[in-house]
């Protein structure tokens, strides 16, 4: 710590000090007067015998105002302590998702290798220096184990000081399923510690080599710069001159064929609750297929692992494959399989193994509520059989499309042997409309048409058998611009589908109503698809991402009175759930609440984790801006202290001091 002065000219004010004497010299002028006797002035000294520039005699309020105008000279001068700051060092450990990659010798993780970097890295920092640890997930985030072991003394995302010797704590450190945080914010991440917490240096360990964005200008001073596998520089007093700036990138590993899965779905219709559906898009380059040995796909049970489905991978770079007729389970769980063999092979070529696989829950049921638009109500009476159906009935004279949209509860409007003037706001069938109605354009009409062709693989087309299917009057429809023909017969399209400003549009040129159930099996499994594919299968939610985070107060865990517990992926026990809960593992995570256990996938399905040694963009600024990376060209920055505000109280007690003798001298003669 050293005392300096910013203003140090301030200091020539002290050639003006002599002129506080000028008071003390200066006598008051003598004047004639007549006065009738004399004896009464006999006993004072004559004030003839006194000069204009006698004797200096100073009193102690004179010491006192000198004081006082010394210190107004160091307020000027602008007094202030500095510190150096050089032996604050924050490492950042990588501890997203691909940290998990194997090393190029094919023996360790990535993440091994990082933690016995940072302990050489350890070896080299002086005596005294001060270590703080921060990990990317959560970004910010001090290890939990130590905030458990120092409760209270730090929160998420401050610095945690422990000392130089963390070779044990770093043994606490663990890596998460979770994905990267953004560039940008990583760049935040990294400017805060730099300005906000003042850390002289900032060692990030990390999978990704570091790039510059095109507006930043290299140059040996100011930047981070980056160490390769084979490279080393201890850190210290001086590093940063061999740095070349204050945040430094160790990059470990390098670019290597990898495959993962990118999206895995289930699809329960609410009308066929028994029938599960599943699609799996895989994510890779051509580059990486070409290197790794065949795939399959393989859908199991997520607690037996017991194998429901397989398909083989070809060799473009994305796809999606789909699953049908999946068993009923509570969990399920897809694959990437290597090898010719039945568990497959050649694991050890694939780059990462943890997006090698996805997790999915049973998705629940819930009622679909659908209105029906008929001149014939009671048709409506016979949809009432089908399960999770909640049907509203309303008369063409009743329908009011401004009024259904507003209530907002309908999922999708049938309409039958009526249309309106304009297609509806939400997704809709039409059964055999008027020939006069102002949507669609009516062909020839015939007694039992056969049915000639229906699109294959279409979800409107599952499970259905054609031949059987002879409607007892049909009317052909005339396509439009935006929907295409789905069935075909002997008089023309019969059923036209498609999507029109993001909403789903049916129209049948025969009649489906009323709904016979078994009676009727084509007709009914049809009716059941034009359900289901309006509705888009809506009771389906969109899978948790590694890396989120649940409050007690969440949707998921509610809020009760009851306590609410979770059995973590891979655990045979449940614990209570008391703050917010982080999702860094990859599985199936069971809430139990009210007796009741609700189970919640949450997956990596990350394609940008799956690009082993993707480039990481770092915003470098060296104008100060607070969202970028502050650098600069000194070996330590210091920081500085004011000390005038103290000085100035000090005037202000001296001045009150001064004014206290002043009146206390003059009641005195008084």
């Amino acid at each position: 710590m050293q005392f300096s002065f910013l203003s140090p000219a301030a200091f020539s004010l002290l050639l003006a000090l002599p002129l506080l004497l000028v008071p003390y010299l200066l006598r008051q002028r003598h004047q004639r007067r007549v006065v009738p006797a004399l004896f009464l002035y006999q006993d004072i000294s004559s004030p003839a015998r006194r000069r204009l520039w006698g004797r200096l005699r100073l009193s102690p309020l004179f010491l006192l105002q000198l004081l006082i105008l010394l210190l107004l000279v160091a307020i000027a001068a602008r007094p202030v302590l500095q510190y150096d700051t050089a032996g604050k060092i924050a490492l950042v450990l990588d501890t997203s998702a691909s940290m998990q990659a194997r090393d190029p010798s094919g023996q360790a993780s990535l993440f091994e290798m990082a933690k016995e970097r940072i302990q050489q890295k350890l070896a080299d920092i002086p005596a005294g220096h001060h270590i703080s640890i921060f990990t990317t997930n959560p970004l910010g985030a001090v290890p939990e184990d130590l905030l458990d072991s120092l409760a209270g003394s730090v929160n998420a995302g401050e610095p945690l000081t422990v000392g130089s010797d963390l070779r044990a704590v770093l043994e606490l450190v663990r890596f998460s399923d979770a994905p990267d945080p953004s560039d940008a914010a990583l760049s935040a991440f990294f400017a805060r510690l730099l300005r906000g917490h003042d850390f002289e240096h900032v060692l990030f360990v990390t999978d990704r080599p570091v790039t510059q964005k095109p507006e930043t200008h290299p140059g040996p001073s100011g930047h981070p710069s980056e160490e390769g596998n084979g490279k080393s520089s201890p850190l210290g007093r001086g590093a940063a001159k061999r740095w070349g700036g204050f945040l430094r990138t160790v990059t470990l590993g390098a670019a290597q064929p990898n495959i993962g899965i990118s999206t895995f779905r289930l699809y329960r219709s609410p009308f066929f609750p028994d029938e599960i559906h599943a699609t799996v898009g895989i994510h890779a380059t051509e580059d990486t297929l070409s290197q790794l040995p065949l795939r399959q796909i393989v859908i199991e049970d997520g607690q037996t692992q017991r194998r429901f489905a397989a398909q083989q991978v070809g060799r473009p770079a994305a796809q999606t494959f789909s699953f049908s007729r999946l068993p009923l389970s509570t969990s399920y769980r897809a694959r990437i399989l290597f090898g010719e063999g039945e568990e497959g092979g050649g694991q050890d070529k694939d780059g990462l193994a943890v997006d090698n696989e996805a997790y999915a829950v049973l998705p629940p049921l819930e009622e679909i509520a659908v209105l029906l638009v008929s001149p014939t109500p009671e048709v409506g009476d016979s949809l009432e059989q089908i399960p999770n159906l909640k049907l509203t009935l309303m008369t063409p004279q009743d329908y009011d499309p401004v009024a259904v949209t507003s209530a907002s509860e309908f999922t999708c409007v049938l309409f039958h042997l009526t249309a309106p003037e304009a297609l509806p706001p939400l997704p809709a069938a039409f059964f055999l409309p008027p020939d006069d109605n102002p949507l669609f354009s009516l062909g020839q009409s015939a007694q039992q048409p056969a049915l000639t062709h229906w699109t294959h693989g279409h979800p409107l087309t599952s499970y259905v058998t054609f031949p059987l299917l002879t409607p007892a009057y049909a009317q052909a429809l005339r396509p439009a611009g935006w929907n295409t023909p789905i069935i075909e017969s002997t008089v023309g399209p019969l059923l036209l589908a498609g999507e029109r400003a993001g909403r789903r549009y049916v129209v049948t040129g025969f009649d489906l109503l009323p709904y016979l159930g078994t009676r009727n099996l084509p007709a009914s499994i049809l009716t059941l698809n034009i359900l289901g594919w309006l509705s888009d299968r809506a009771s389906q939610s969109a899978p948790y991402k590694t890396g989120a985070v649940l409050s007690p107060q969440s949707h998921l865990v509610r809020a009760t009175d009851s306590p609410v517990h979770v059995r973590f992926p891979g655990d045979t026990g449940f614990q209570p759930v008391e703050r917010a809960l982080s999702l860094d593992r990859q599985g199936v995570y069971t809430f139990r609440e009210n007796g009741k256990e609700r189970p919640v996938a949450a997956n990596l399905l990350s394609p940008e984790e799956t690009d082993l040694g993707r480039p990481l963009s770092l915003v470098v600024d060296e104008s100060g801006g607070s969202s970028h990376i502050p650098q600069t060209n000194r070996v330590s920055r210091t920081h500085e202290r004011p000390v005038w505000p103290w000085l100035l109280l000090a005037v202000l007690v001296l001045c009150s001091l001064e004014w206290w003798w002043v009146a206390r001298k003059d009641k005195a003669q008084e």
